[in-house]
């Protein structure tokens, strides 16, 4: 029988000097990151920039404005719509954003223009743009920590990029079978280890239509180099006495390797939310329930490098617990796999999970959709949750859409679904792409689809563990 479980409050976050509060941009005004005010605090980020001299001009301009803040468009809504507070040690993020001229390199924009004119021009992209960033990152002096890739308007143009829509849809390829620009290039720079973010010019122009506001898109892009740059902006709060856990996040994509075969993706996060991505083995298309799925051996390496992984980045002490959220269901030689896994390991609880879309949708009286943290349960193995709705906080719907639930499949669980639900609903609020705290999936399975697309344009993709940072 259907029933409502309960709306979950706004979970809440943890930001500086212990300060909390649900909404990103709030708590970061107020108490600044994670680390404000101690030794660990990222306290400058050193910004290259390689692109043309008009792009690199024009940022150049914008970085200044942000660098004063920005006020709101909105003055009647300014908990969804707050003003930048700008760039200083003593506000927002407190931290600066520094550049020098040896970080800078030009193209020039005819050399652009021919490449896009010609066939296969996203790889002659690609390889230019590449060769520059991966230069600065081989400086012999002080190097930058994010490097800023900045076409121009021609080559957005040309290679027409796809910016998925805001439940992580991202095409394959682009026009006759060519590559996403930044799947591309993100490929080739895992090989390099250089970290860099690709800006076109609507983020920075003056009058841009289609986009966020102003404050909204200074939020998102210094929120993501803060990251980049090895910050830890937000974390959420740990209630006392939880144990500590390992999420694991498993999609799959495909790879040519010798056939097109499924090839699973792994996203690690401790407590932290600290992620790195793991390479898993090969998968398969079941004929029984047409779903993807690990073979046993596959699924208990996997998760044995996953707890290997969190230990090391936890002074080598292993998880209590273990989360697997899958975006496919778990058959008999993958919960075998996993399990002798945890054993092997002595972790006593697990939770194994699956994440949909679901096409069911509710309603409720008035005019707005059904609030965020709605939770439905339907059986022992199947609920709901809005994880995009109606926010209280915003005093509104901030969707362009009627929005979907996600589904949630219990394969073998040691919380109860309540619990485990609120838990994901707080795992959405860690999308390091984006302040608004509403993202539809948890980050354990956010944008795993693009992060197979990237390892489908890597020539070498790297098995040890990488930070997630690389993939943003």
């Amino acid at each position: 029988m259907i029933r409502l479980d309960k709306v979950f409050q706004e979970p809440l976050l943890e930001f500086g000097n212990a300060g909390s509060s649900p909404d990103i941009r709030d708590g970061i005004t107020r108490y600044g990151p994670i680390d404000a005010g101690t030794a660990k605090a990222k306290t400058a980020i050193r910004l290259g920039f390689v692109g043309t001299p008009k792009t690199v001009h024009a940022f150049s301009d914008w970085l200044k404005q942000c660098s004063d803040g920005i006020s709101t468009d909105d003055i009647l809504n300014q908990y969804f719509n707050p003003g930048f507070p700008g760039l200083a040690t003593d506000g927002g993020l407190r931290c600066s954003f520094l550049t020098d001229p040896s970080w800078v390199i030009e193209i020039p924009e005819g050399e652009l223009k021919e490449l896009c004119g010609q066939k296969g021009a996203v790889v002659g992209l690609v390889d230019l743009f590449y060769g520059h960033i991966r230069s600065l990152f081989e400086l012999s002096a002080a190097k930058p920590d994010v490097v800023l890739c900045l076409p121009p308007e021609t080559v957005r143009k040309r290679v027409k990029p796809n910016l998925g829509d805001e439940e992580g849809d991202f095409a394959d390829a682009g026009e006759n079978g060519e590559p996403d620009f930044h799947d591309y290039l993100k490929g080739l720079c895992l090989q390099s280890r250089s970290m860099f973010q690709l800006i076109w010019p609507r983020t920075y122009a003056l009058s841009s239509k289609g986009v966020q506001d102003p404050a909204t898109r200074a939020w998102n892009l210094f929120g993501a180099l803060f990251y980049k740059a090895g910050g830890i902006p937000w974390k959420l709060q740990k209630p006392p006495g939880s144990l500590n856990t390992c999420y694991v996040g498993i999609s799959f994509s495909r790879r040519e390797e010798g056939g097109y075969m499924h090839s699973s993706l792994t996203q690690v996060f401790n407590d932290k939310g600290e992620g790195t991505i793991l390479r898993g083995g090969i998968a398969h298309m079941s004929e029984e329930d047409h779903e993807v799925h690990l073979p046993k051996e596959s699924a208990m390496k996997l998760l044995t490098d996953a707890i290997n992984n969190y230990a090391s980045a936890n002074d080598k002490r292993l998880p209590d617990r273990v989360v697997i959220h899958k975006s496919s269901g778990f058959d008999k030689a993958e919960l075998d796999g996993f399990n002798e896994a945890a054993e092997l390991q002595k972790i006593r609880f697990r939770d194994y999970m699956a994440l949909t879309r679901s096409q069911i949708r509710f309603f409720r009286y008035g005019s707005y959709p059904p609030l965020r943290g709605t939770h439905i349960i339907f059986d022992d193995e199947n609920s709901l949750l809005y994880t995009r709705g109606s926010v209280p906080f915003y005093r509104k719907y901030p969707g362009p859409y009627v929005p979907r639930t996600l589904h949630i499949r219990y394969f073998q669980t040691d919380r109860s679904q309540t619990e485990l639900a609120a838990e994901i609903l707080a795992l959405t609020k860690l999308n390091w792409n984006k302040t608004q705290f509403d993202s539809f999936f948890p980050i354990t399975l956010a944008g795993s689809k693009q992060i197979g697309t990237i390892y489908k344009w890597c020539p070498n993709p790297p098995d040890e563990p990488i930070s997630y940072a690389f993939f943003m």
